[in-house]
């Protein structure tokens, strides 16, 4: 999240993208980097242990998402 931020600081468009159980804790984190109620896509957990294909499915699920955040923002 801190990178996502800093490289908005910079005028670089980011979106950040987490596993599911880890959504609460970036929204906690949010605040203490001044950046209360930055916006988060999704996937599920694990990654670490997935194939591609598995991977793929999951950008496919957050894609649209991740380009408005991308764009919106």
């Amino acid at each position: 999240m801190h990178d996502a931020i800093l490289l908005e600081s910079r005028g670089v468009p980011a979106a950040l993208v987490v596993t599911e159980p880890f959504v609460a804790v970036a929204a906690r984190f949010a605040p203490t980097v001044g950046a209360p109620d930055y916006p988060s896509a999704a996937v599920p957990h694990p990654i670490s242990s997935v194939g591609d294909d598995d991977l793929r499915k999951y950008a496919a699920t957050v894609a649209d998402e991740v380009a408005d955040l991308l764009t919106t923002r």
